[in-house]
């Protein structure tokens, strides 16, 4: 992977431990009024969605930093965007530690636990059986939207991708 790179007042690079809660706060924010978030959470109440959000991503990023790659891009030294990947030999990631799974069931809510466990179980048969990457999430700050930073964060992990020996069996 390559290290970090500045642009434009943005920096690009691997995601830090302790910035963790920024990043759960960036994405739980970008897919709050996402159509399949909504119908998955099944309420009008966007801090609801936020709340519930914000659960499920706290137990996925320690384990897609342990286990995949987490790409964020800062604009003014503010997390802006994120980005959640995994290599061929790396998809599907490993479960969550039995407690963050029990925490997110009890943020979430048995419901909710189910019907996201309806939709990765429907989703499972249509990822092709051979090696590939894999983008699971790519989000930016609602308020920084429209200004090319999914774009640049996007940009910047292809090239990292494209620079990885184990591409060569993708081509």
């Amino acid at each position: 992977m390559s290290g970090p790179v500045a642009t434009a007042g943005w920096w690009l690079g691997a995601l830090h431990a302790a910035e963790r809660e920024a990043a759960v706060q960036v994405l739980a924010r970008a897919f709050r009024d996402n159509p399949l978030n909504v119908a998955v959470i099944g309420s009008d109440d966007p801090e609801l969605r936020l709340r519930v959000n914000a659960h499920g991503l706290r137990s996925l990023l320690p384990v897609a930093q342990a286990h995949g790659r987490v790409r964020v891009l800062r604009a003014r030294g503010e997390l802006a965007a994120v980005l959640l990947a995994t290599a061929p030999d790396a998809h599907p990631l490993p479960p969550a530690s039995l407690a963050a799974r029990l925490r997110c069931l009890f943020g979430q809510g048995l419901r909710v636990a189910r019907r996201w466990a309806e939709v990765f179980e429907a989703l499972a048969p249509l990822h092709p059986p051979e090696p590939h990457w894999y983008l699971g999430t790519l989000g930016v700050e609602p308020r920084q939207q429209g200004r090319g930073i999914g774009r640049a964060l996007l940009a910047d992990w292809l090239a990292d991708v494209d620079r990885e020996p184990s591409c060569a069996y993708l081509a």
